[in-house]
């Protein structure tokens, strides 16, 4: 456990210093850890004698040089965000002490933070230009960013150029290669059928000069150019006759269609002219055709066999004359309506009302 600050501001300072000394011995010897150690134990006596940034000239410059030592401490120890967060402490006493400016600079320089860096030390150089690390560290800075605009550059031109093998021109580079490849396959299918073809050739020689009687050997040249032209034939008899086969096929479906298209013609025609064809229906709407053949709009409700038998026969029935009937209407006005025993054939029980000739009666009623 680490012991308690003294209470006393005297002891504390005095404590502070041994501890920045054994910093300092430990750093000489090479032992970062111990030294890091004495210099935060330095830092933290120091701390309640200058809080709110209130101590005395003496106490700050104690804090900026334990706090700048222990940023370098942590900088050697490969901890540049450790590093810098310790340098900013030593800003917070004082922002224009050049060596926590330096030390800032480089963590941040450590850490990519290239504007950071050239912002810290441009301002530790306002302030001591005769300083010779923070110049050093600038003109590093300065030498790094040129390398990285020479290779930004390089990366561009590399890029746009039509000879380097970026991804900009992959795909062209592999068409290339890919027609290059396809022009070596058909050199070498070109070679195969000039070794078979002379390999014919040759058979064909000995053929002549084997057969009775024997035949006088032909050059390669004119037994190629025979050759070809047979080639030429037969490739033009196949393509005639591919093409006699097809216009034969088009005539077939020619003819098949015209077959099918008069067929249906006559089913319509051989159809009665009081109904209408199938093609007739499906051309137009709102139509149907009933159980016993009839035409009739889809409002059209058919009825059953039991609402038949209820209704009855209504199919209309002649009138017949009823001359009896007539001359016993004549006597009396309420006769004529009184059909029961008037009524004609269909209507022979009198429910419904008919017209008649009633000028005899009228004659009759008003003599």
């Amino acid at each position: 456990d680490k012991p308690a600050p003294p209470v006393d501001p005297n002891e504390a300072l005095l404590q502070a210093m041994n501890h920045k000394e054994d910093g300092n011995n430990h750093f000489k010897s090479g032992d970062l850890i111990s030294a890091a150690r004495s210099y935060r134990h330095g830092t933290t006596l120091l701390k309640n004698l200058n809080q709110g940034n209130t101590g005395d000239e003496q106490v700050k410059q104690l804090i900026i040089i334990l706090q700048t030592n222990l940023s370098m401490i942590c900088f050697k120890q490969k901890k540049p965000k450790m590093s810098r967060d310790v340098a900013s402490k030593a800003l917070e006493v004082d922002n224009q002490n050049v060596k926590a400016l330096y030390r800032r600079g480089v963590a941040s320089r450590a850490m990519g933070d290239v504007d950071a860096a050239r912002a810290d030390l441009k301002e530790a150089y306002k302030l001591d230009p005769a300083n010779t690390a923070v110049k050093k560290e600038l003109l590093a800075i300065k030498k790094s960013l040129e390398d990285m605009k020479k290779k930004e550059k390089a990366r561009l031109q590399k890029a746009f150029s039509s000879k380097s093998g970026s991804l900009l021109y992959s795909d062209k580079e592999a068409e290339e290669k890919r027609k290059l490849e396809e022009k070596k396959e058909q050199e070498r299918r070109d070679a195969e059928a000039l070794k078979k073809r002379k390999q014919e050739w040759e058979d064909e020689c000995v053929r002549r000069m084997s057969s009775e009687p024997p035949e006088e050997a032909i050059s390669y040249e004119a037994w190629d150019k025979a050759m070809k032209k047979k080639d030429e034939d037969e490739e033009k008899a196949r393509k005639k006759a591919k093409k006699e086969e097809d216009d034969r096929k088009k005539e077939e479906k020619r003819k098949a269609r015209e077959a099918q298209k008069a067929n249906s013609q006559n089913k319509d025609d051989d159809s009665s002219d009081d109904e209408l064809t199938e093609s007739e229906l499906r051309s137009l709407r709102g139509y149907k055709k009933t159980s016993d053949g009839r035409t009739t709009s889809y409002f059209n409700r058919e009825q059953t066999e039991k609402e038949k038998e209820l209704i009855g026969c209504i199919k209309p029935k002649k009138l017949e004359e009823v001359s009896s009937a007539a001359s016993s209407t004549a006597a009396s006005p309420t006769s004529l309506n009184n059909t029961s025993s008037v009524g004609s054939a269909w209507n022979a029980s009198g429910t419904t009302w008919e017209e008649k000739d009633t000028s005899e009666w009228c004659r009759a009623c008003l003599t």
